[in-house]
């Protein structure tokens, strides 16, 4: 037996040591591309002194919607282990509080956080690009079809700007030493950290064993990543993989949802590949928010991509496959458009513009007899949703 399948009898056999898009394309379809690598920031001296009892003044208390944003933010871009304090106390703009927190600490996580966080305070001390532009440009373009969103949209920019200079505004106040942050991250990773393996392995600091060792202590990306390498030589492998990743993440599990629907080295399973779907969703998945939305369009489902996502997701190969009707649609539609209003895609305003028009660009192709039903789905699917999805997302 190979060490590939000993590992993955270990992992199916319930001995994983610890316990973060994608089905098997067809074969004139190009290999999935891996997001760039991102390298640490060397900043200055780190500090280290103790934690204040109280937060310092630091300006006015952030909008309601500036929080909702920022903390949304924060858990799409931290590791998950990051505890609600932490994240409420980014959210107002403790910095350098938070790392020193993150410094001290030797639970699971702390140092890939850290390391996180340092190099999210570098992008936000370099100036704006042609590239942030694009993206904010791109993004009203999408709320420029639905005339309707583009007054939520606005305040969303708004919002993200007002975010993005307390979050920056902290930065400043905090000191991170790079090399002390990766001395952090190697002892983590030594002692089987699974974050600290994951940022490694991920980032180009270790090779492939330090990717299996993530993957087998729990960390999601890491599983989704050897589910991704061994689809096409090694599908039923790369299943196993990817439903190990979907227990703890939300992406991944829009994409195991995708890759039932498409075989997942299996036949098809359509009924399956929507119940995952929907799951994920209820987890705030962006993808399958999309895909459940527009019902599989494949000129509307790629828009749904977050940024920094591991591969681009093609569409089911089937559009119908999901089987959803108008109400069905029109109610995941509006409960999107909800979770944008609200702040929850974070900084991700190309997924804010998508789905703030999603629900308008349905209902103008649908029935009167249709848009009734799919209003009353829609207050049927918030009342049994709503909450979890906006407190996965961090923004309740």
């Amino acid at each position: 037996m190979s060490v590939t399948r000993l590992l993955l009898a270990a992992l199916a056999a319930g001995a994983l040591l610890g316990a973060v898009l994608w089905w098997r394309a067809a074969p004139e379809q190009p290999p999935a591309t891996a997001a760039p690598q991102r390298t640490e920031p060397a900043r200055a001296a780190y500090d280290t002194g103790p934690l204040p009892a109280t937060r310092p003044a630091s300006g006015p208390p952030a909008a309601p919607l500036d929080a909702a944003l920022l903390r949304a933010a924060v858990v799409a871009r931290l590791p998950a282990s990051l505890s609600h304090e932490l994240v409420a106390r980014l959210a107002a703009g403790d910095v350098a509080e938070v790392a020193r927190a993150l410094a001290a600490g030797r639970g699971p996580g702390s140092a890939a956080a850290l390391a996180e966080l340092a190099l999210w305070c570098q992008e936000l001390a370099e100036p704006h690009t042609e590239a942030d532009a694009q993206a904010a440009r791109s993004a009203l373009g999408a709320a420029a079809r639905e005339p309707a969103a583009g007054a939520a949209l606005e305040a969303l920019i708004g919002a993200r700007r007002a975010a993005e200079r307390r979050l920056a505004a902290g930065c400043a106040g905090a000191r991170f030493d790079a090399a002390a942050i990766d001395r952090q991250l190697q002892a983590s990773a030594r002692n089987g950290d699974a974050a600290s393996l994951e940022r490694l392995a991920l980032t180009g600091s270790g090779g492939p064993g330090k990717l299996t060792s993530a993957a087998l202590l729990g960390a999601p990306r890491a599983q989704l990543r050897l589910g991704l390498d061994s689809l096409r030589s090694h599908p039923v492998e790369a299943r196993s993989w990817l439903e190990a990743a979907a227990k703890q993440d939300a992406d991944a599990q829009a994409l195991l949802g995708t890759c039932l629907l498409a075989g997942c080295g299996a036949d098809p399973d359509p009924v399956a590949g929507r119940a995952t779907l929907e799951s994920a969703a209820r987890r705030g998945a962006p993808f399958a928010l999309g895909l459940l939305s527009s019902g599989a369009a494949a000129d509307e489902v790629h828009r749904w991509l977050p940024a920094g996502a591991l591969v681009a997701p093609l569409p089911p190969p089937d559009p119908d496959a999901l089987a959803l009707s108008a109400a069905d649609r029109l109610a995941w539609a509006a409960l999107a458009g909800r979770l944008a209003e609200q702040g929850c895609f974070g900084f991700e305003l190309s997924l804010a513009a998508e789905a703030l028009a999603a629900r308008p660009h349905l209902e103008r192709s649908l029935s009167p007899a249709d848009v009734a039903a799919g209003a009353r789905a829609a207050d049927e699917l918030e009342a049994a949703s709503g909450a979890a999805v906006r407190h996965a997302r961090g923004c309740d």
